[in-house]
């Protein structure tokens, strides 16, 4: 390990991660192939999946998952879509795949994966502690963009208003700002309410 400081942003990272990190991240903060592999023979760091390696004993928790996939795929990955739905627990959406939105050309690496391109801005944003979550107005615009039912965006836009995680004044000027289709289904979801 190299001592300029790569140490401790390489914790700070894993920290943030809830003990997820690539090979690639940690090749760059110092360690290498070698150490890698006698860090996970020695059981100091457990192999995930190929390239994705986890500090041993790290605490199991409910939300490792999302971690997992958001370290997998970069900086750049966000819970999104039918995911972040159940995440905000808006309507009863039960998604068979990890849904996650990346910039760039990260590629689904696995079956349980279901990756959505596009860039966002901060304001589509949150933070949970150890992966980012687009926002419950974000969260809904993709789902009116995409392809479920009127009846379950009902739902998603019901509950989001009853749990005071969506207003329904900005979700609609932000359902202008993405198209005549999203603002439709949007639209109609308020005026079921």
């Amino acid at each position: 390990m190299i001592g300029d400081g790569r140490t401790d942003q390489f914790q700070w990272m894993v920290s943030e991660q809830d003990g997820y990190f690539t090979t690639a991240q940690a090749a760059h903060s110092g360690y290498s192939a070698m150490a890698i592999a006698t860090r996970v023979d020695d059981g100091v760091w457990d192999r995930v999946e190929s390239d994705l390696l986890r500090i041993g004993g790290w605490p199991h928790n409910e939300l490792e998952e999302y971690a997992k996939w958001c370290a997998w795929l970069g900086t750049g990955a966000v819970i999104s879509h039918q995911s972040a739905t159940e995440l905000h627990c808006l309507g009863n959406l039960h998604p068979q795949f990890v849904h996650v939105r990346v910039s760039g050309t990260a590629r689904a690496h696995d079956r349980r994966l279901a990756v959505h391109r596009g860039r966002l801005d901060g304001r589509d944003i949150e933070y949970t502690g150890s992966f980012r979550i687009t926002t419950p107005i974000c969260t809904t615009l993709d789902l009116a963009a995409g392809g479920i039912s009127q009846f379950t965006l009902d739902e998603v836009v019901g509950d989001g208003l009853v749990l005071g995680r969506l207003d329904a004044d900005e979700l609609f000027a932000r359902a202008l700002e993405s198209g005549a289709r999203v603002a439709e289904r949007i639209e109609l979801a308020l005026s079921s309410r």
